[in-house]
């Protein structure tokens, strides 16, 4: 039996990055709830990894993808829905397959006008058409479905908070993550993001290099990802004299990512809004991570932050660049690491009221059905038909 519902995204495990997690936990719900749904999605590297059921892979190399995908899309039936991963290259590719039903996935920084001033005209034209042409855009946060708003004003636009999978991202005992990540005896500082330069690693750094020698001597800034601001950021860390401060993880499986936050004390993503560069933060899913394994978090009054993290609740806002406020916290974490702990704990429980897995995908299923109307209950229904006779 053909799909009723295609998740169309590029970014997909293995692959790493918040759209990725975001995707595969889209795919994992609709999965248990026995609900049909195939993935769309490239080639990773080596190529043949990640193989399995229910998952269409094209080539990676571009533009082999698109046309594989536009091709495969044209194969589908008629009533085939598609939940795009981007509006760009995925939701434009969708539309020009001639899938009627469409939902777009809006993040944040995808929506700003390209770099390069002579591509804008045209990049304008084609986003407004894909996202108002869409039957429905779902936003990570309200700041982004502005976004949305401000390029396609008649699109449909709904903003739904992201959430992770509590059970998941849990506490647990600190310093025996610690001593599994040769950490023991450090306070944790931990930032898990690509490595750009709008992620506020720089920040960090800033604030680390304001401390005390015996404050610093307390501390340990663990770098995880990979990116290319990387060789920038090492080469401000030997300008500050933090060598010894920082440890480069480099890219972290999925499956560790837990462990860092566990053994964190603090968790630290303070981006900076560069619309210039394409650059902004439309939610800040490693936050929510954090903070639901029991770390307290401190980012930045930026993009859609807010909505990952509330202020006096389980974390810190900062003002963009105010390394002193960050310094301020980095010493309480020293000097008075209870006090820290004890907003982890409330960051927990927020996370518990307020954005939990099963929360998010219920509100995405009603958004989703809502918008695609009955195509998507028919095949659930031919899906549990099917399920019976097999059995």
């Amino acid at each position: 039996m053909d799909a009723s519902l295609v998740l169309f995204a590029y970014e997909f495990p293995p692959g790493s990055g918040g759209i990725a997690r975001l995707c595969a936990g889209i795919r994992e719900a609709y999965r248990k709830q026995r609900r049909d749904l195939r993935v769309l999605t490239q080639q990773p590297e080596p190529p043949g990894a990640g193989a399995e059921p229910g998952l269409v892979r094209v080539p990676a190399a571009r533009p082999l993808r698109e046309w594989a995908a536009f091709a495969w899309l044209c194969r589908q039936p008629s009533e085939v829905a598609v939940i795009c991963g981007l509006w760009y290259p995925e939701g434009l590719i969708a539309s020009l397959s001639g899938r009627r039903q469409r939902v777009i996935l809006a993040h944040g920084a995808e929506l700003f006008p390209p770099v390069a001033r002579w591509r804008r005209p045209l990049w304008a034209i084609l986003q407004r058409w894909v996202l108002e042409g869409a039957q429905l855009v779902v936003a990570n946060s309200e700041y982004t479905r502005q976004l949305v708003l401000r390029v396609a004003p008649r699109a449909r636009v709904e903003a739904i908070p992201l959430a992770v999978d509590h059970e998941r991202f849990a506490p647990g005992d600190r310093e025996a993550a610690k001593q599994r990540l040769g950490l023991a005896g450090k306070r944790v500082v931990s930032t898990v993001s690509r490595i750009h330069g709008y992620k506020g690693h720089e920040l960090v750094l800033r604030a680390l290099s304001q401390l005390g020698p015996e404050e610093r001597a307390a501390l340990v800034y663990v770098v995880a990802g990979t990116g290319p601001y990387e060789a920038e950021l090492k080469r401000l860390t030997r300008q500050l004299g933090l060598e010894s401060m920082v440890r480069w993880y480099g890219f972290v499986p999925e499956q560790r990512l837990s462990l860092l936050y566990q053994a964190s004390d603090l968790f630290a993503l303070c981006s900076r809004e560069l619309p210039a560069e394409r650059a902004v933060e439309g939610f800040g899913l490693a936050l929510l991570e954090a903070q639901a394994c029991g770390t307290p978090a401190v980012g930045t009054r930026t993009g859609g932050i807010a909505a990952a993290l509330e202020d006096g609740d389980g974390g810190w806002l900062l003002e963009e660049n105010d390394s002193p406020a960050l310094a301020r916290i980095l010493r309480e974490l020293v000097r008075a690491p209870e006090k820290i702990r004890a907003v982890g704990m409330q960051a927990r429980q927020r996370v518990l009221r307020e954005h939990t897995w099963p929360r998010y995908i219920s509100r995405f299923s009603d958004a989703i059905d809502g918008a695609l109307g009955g195509n998507l209950h028919r095949g659930a229904i031919a899906e549990a038909r099917s399920l019976r006779h097999d059995l």
